[in-house]
């Protein structure tokens, strides 16, 4: 029961268009800012969990209720109950409160893309084949003076769109080029699409770049590290250090709670500042974080029941929440900033279809 409830939340979670939804309504100068409240919001939820497993952890309920019987509230129940009441209060807020807004930050990064390919254009004139709804135009140096192709020259516009260009008419003029979408057939007429789920992935690899691969690889190493952080913390508390649940549930609140205000710095700081630059002093914190959380003196046979005490090598206590506070703090600000550059490299192609941008940042950190 427990798992099929974990796997239902798990579905229900909306992290894959919440990443999408930032991605196509804000503006590319504040995006990182958003991104980094959006990490805020998140550690205080990191930071709310421990405490109200703290609070009705001696929390001792019984009340009956009609056609179900006797219902227990206390430290094993009660979070279930909290969840379940909070996930109700969710989906009504979206249900009466939530409007497809206005997708401002997505036409702005197609036009951006648009930019970049007419001055590409403008700066090397080559002779490229017409486009057509079939598949993407690629560049040919070989003039063979056929109608077929059609020479670039500066200030002469021409039909030929390069492949990166099939997102500016998914929702125009030939929507026929995004997945999922209608083909217009010989005699014009809108007749579906028949995309396989190969096709489909076909059409992703296509589009996932070099930058866009290194996000995501960020994205994943993010993850994996955080998460092997936060899995270890109570097993590795209890069997070094003696610690009991009050002790670990009050370190996750306390580094959840200063991961707040480092995300909100972050995001003031992103309007100054280039996200790589960002990005380097965060990794770097967070290595610094791991570094202190090696205890060198573990691979060596000691007589010691816990860990090897009164060595200037060892990991104590005071050394392990030093690392854990940095690598958490700096690893979950780190996430704002890397959404934030992935939303804006990858291709507007990715914005729509099943396997869009959001789904694929999804997998990849799960």
């Amino acid at each position: 029961m427990a798992l099929c409830g974990r796997f239902l939340t798990g579905l229900g979670g909306p992290r894959s268009m919440n990443r999408r939804y930032i991605a196509d309504t804000t503006p590319l100068a504040y995006r990182t800012s958003v991104n980094a409240a959006f990490g805020t919001a998140t550690a205080m939820g990191a930071a709310l969990g421990p405490a109200t497993a703290i609070m009705i952890d001696g929390v001792e309920l019984e009340f009956n209720l009609p056609l179900y019987g006797t219902v227990y509230f206390n430290a094993m129940t009660g979070p279930g109950f909290i969840m379940g009441g909070l996930w109700i209060l969710f989906t009504l807020l979206l249900a009466f409160t939530f409007e497809e807004p206005e997708r401002s930050g997505l036409e702005e990064q197609k036009q951006k893309e648009m930019k970049a390919i007419q001055a590409s254009a403008l700066s090397s004139p080559v002779t490229v084949e017409m486009s057509n709804l079939e598949g993407p135009s690629k560049p040919n140096l070989n003039n063979t003076g056929s109608d077929e192709f059609v020479s670039h020259q500066p200030g002469q516009t021409t039909s030929a769109t390069p492949y990166l260009d099939q997102s500016f008419n998914c929702t125009g003029d030939n929507p026929g080029l995004c997945i999922g979408s209608d083909t217009m057939d010989e005699d014009g007429e809108n007749k579906p699409k028949k995309d396989t789920v190969c096709s489909q992935l076909l059409f992703v690899l296509q589009n996932l770049t070099v930058p866009v691969r290194i996000c995501m690889f960020l994205l994943f190493s993010k993850m994996f590290t955080v998460e092997s952080v936060i899995s270890a913390a109570s097993m590795v508390t209890k069997n070094r250090y003696g610690w009991q649940i009050q002790q670990v549930g009050s370190l996750g609140t306390i580094v959840g709670c200063l991961t707040i205000p480092i995300s909100i710095f972050i995001g003031w700081v992103s309007q100054y500042r280039e996200d790589r630059v960002l990005m380097l002093y965060l990794m770097s914190f967070a290595t610094l974080g791991m570094a202190l959380l090696v205890d060198v003196t573990d691979f060596f046979d000691t007589d010691t029941v816990y860990y090897n005490k009164g060595s200037p090598f060892s990991v104590g206590p005071q050394r392990y929440v030093a690392g854990y506070l940095l690598v958490f703090c700096s690893v979950q600000a780190f996430d704002g900033v890397v959404g934030s550059v992935l939303s804006k490299v990858i291709p507007t192609a990715l914005a729509t279809g099943t396997l869009n941008s959001g789904l694929l940042a999804t997998v990849v950190g799960t």
